[in-house]
């Protein structure tokens, strides 16, 4: 497993937000918004290390910082990602999560970095993803983050705000 060289080294987006608008390079965008390249532990650099990740687990110190960056409760969060509120909480920090959570918290990722890229900023992109769109029959954006197709669908409705489609 590669590590992470110091001068290399990705911040979280929560304690820094301002560096998260300098990366440009996705991966490196997702692994700011997981905590940052010391909670990960592991470089990502394509997909096939997204692969990895998601077979080997996150740990479930991510799952606060996703949690911390959607404004949702830890229940909340639970729910999206189909584990039990009191199995997250008896699993320490650096306790992995299965490859589901895994796979669904990177989805989750890739949405926080899409909304932010169009929307302009994390506190924009969290009220909007609060706020009842007529578009997904009055619910919010959070509604549908709990499944892969949920998650695309608000992809594609950032993409089309992107384009001035909505």
């Amino acid at each position: 497993m590669k590590t992470y060289s110091q001068e290399n080294i990705i911040k979280n987006i929560v304690n820094e937000p301002e560096l998260f608008y300098g990366l440009n390079n996705k991966y490196d965008r997702i692994i700011s918004i997981l905590g940052g390249s010391v909670a990960i532990g592991q470089p990502i650099h394509n997909d096939i290390d997204l692969i990895e990740i998601t077979r080997k687990g996150l740990p479930k110190s991510v799952v606060q910082t996703i949690s911390n960056i959607l404004s949702i409760s830890m229940e909340k969060m639970s729910q999206l990602i189909h584990v039990s509120y009191r199995t997250i909480q008896r699993k320490s920090d650096k306790d992995l999560l299965n490859v589901y959570s895994t796979e669904q918290i990177l989805e989750i990722a890739e949405v926080i970095s899409r909304g932010i890229d169009v929307l302009g900023s994390i506190k924009a992109f969290t009220a909007w993803l609060h706020t009842k769109l007529r578009v997904l029959n009055y619910k919010t954006p959070l509604d549908f983050l709990d499944t892969t197709f949920g998650a695309r669908l608000i992809k594609d409705i950032l993409g089309r705000i992107e384009h001035g489609v909505y």
